[in-house]
């Protein structure tokens, strides 16, 4: 269950680059505010990146839940055979 405790970070809608130009330590933004990147220069919508970033967790656990199945029905496969 270790491979589902890896960070995903927001990214640029624009560059895809992880930096954004925070106006103070700790700034937590508003949804619907907008962040500035701090290597394109572009704005980006928080809610729209936060969606991006849900969606890619749900694609992770997905996988995950997909390869526990594979792995229960070849140990149950396993446990029956010859019965």
């Amino acid at each position: 269950m270790e491979e589902l405790k890896k960070p995903i970070g927001l990214r640029c809608t624009f560059c895809h680059s992880e930096l954004f130009a925070l106006p103070h330590e700790n700034y937590a933004p508003l949804h619907g505010s907008l962040i500035v990147c701090a290597n394109c220069g572009r704005e980006n919508d928080v809610t729209s990146l936060i969606f991006v970033v849900k969606a890619k967790a749900m694609d992770i656990a997905e996988d995950y839940a997909d390869k526990l199945m594979d792995k229960f029905q070849k140990d149950l496969k396993k446990a029956f055979k010859g019965s």
